[in-house]
């Protein structure tokens, strides 16, 4: 399922790289590169052991760090973490790329053509890794 819906993301990722027009979605393009990336890596960690505990999806092990005593991690940094931990040879792009979302998202909507083919590439290294 969730290999699935970072597909279903990446269509759209493809769909907004390519539209001829004057306006860029840029912004999306990279945040959809980021919600893919975040699909094909809970696919591949999970379901698994992490800290000596059996969790069938991300969202039962993101219950879990949050019912512990004063955890204030969100759900990002949760990922982002178990992302280094294992698979620490996309962690470098996979922090760029949540980086690069959260910037768009929240701080500056205007993206470069740059940045967002550079999120395309790092969207496919981390897909790879993945599948």
């Amino acid at each position: 399922m969730r290999l699935e819906h970072g597909e279903h993301n990446e269509n759209l990722f493809d769909f907004l790289l390519a539209l001829e027009t004057e306006v860029k979605y840029n912004d999306w393009v990279v945040t959809t590169a980021f919600y893919a990336s975040i699909h094909f890596v809970e696919h591949k960690i999970f379901p698994s052991s992490v800290d000596g505990n059996e969790y069938q999806t991300f969202n039962e092990y993101c219950d879990f760090e949050h019912n512990k005593q004063n955890n204030k991690n969100s759900k990002h940094s949760l990922k982002s973490k178990l992302v280094g931990k294992r698979m620490p040879a996309i962690n470098g792009q996979y922090r760029w790329l949540m980086d690069a979302c959260m910037n768009s998202r929240y701080s500056d909507y205007r993206v470069s053509d740059e940045k967002a083919l550079s999120s395309n590439q790092i969207m496919k290294v981390i897909k790879q890794s993945c599948i």
